[in-house]
């Protein structure tokens, strides 16, 4: 390897990320206020309510870490994916589909050059293995990372 190619950095994929981030919160949030409305019982519905407040607090945190950074956040689409059907065993398999993919966007993220977008992936990628767990999910060695 020449002095040429030690002095040439990669690219940082901080802003790609943070914005994988955000699209990863915007459609949990969709799909845990979906969830709410759907679920089964009071006590499903309460406890998706609550999810969707969790992640409507990251996913602003999210924006406000865009803005911060100059990256002109995207907003949330019209609609997300939903499942074909309404059963609390087939919305917990959704819910926790959207549990992995935050993690694995958080994960990401936590690759950051920027201190703060890192801080940011971390807490988010701990956070989000504990919810995968807590979903009946097995987060793995490394959460967000699929297995080769």
């Amino acid at each position: 390897m020449s002095d040429a190619d030690l002095s040439v950095e990669a690219a940082d994929d901080g802003p790609a990320a943070l914005a994988e981030a955000l699209a990863a919160e915007h459609a949990a949030v969709y799909g845990y206020e979906f969830a709410g409305g759907a679920g089964g019982d009071l006590d499903y519905r309460t406890r998706a309510g609550e999810a969707a407040l969790v992640h409507k607090a990251l996913r602003d945190e999210l924006h406000a870490l865009s803005v911060a950074a100059g990256v002109d956040p995207a907003p949330a689409l019209a609609t997300y994916p939903l499942p074909a059907s309404r059963d609390d065993a087939a919305l917990d398999s959704f819910l926790l589909g959207l549990e992995e993919a935050t993690a694995r966007a958080y994960a990401w993220l936590s690759a950051a050059r920027d201190t703060d977008l890192r801080t940011a992936g971390a807490r988010g990628l701990q956070e989000a293995a504990v919810r995968v767990v807590e979903g009946g999910g097995e987060p793995g060695a490394l959460p967000g990372f699929d297995e080769a």
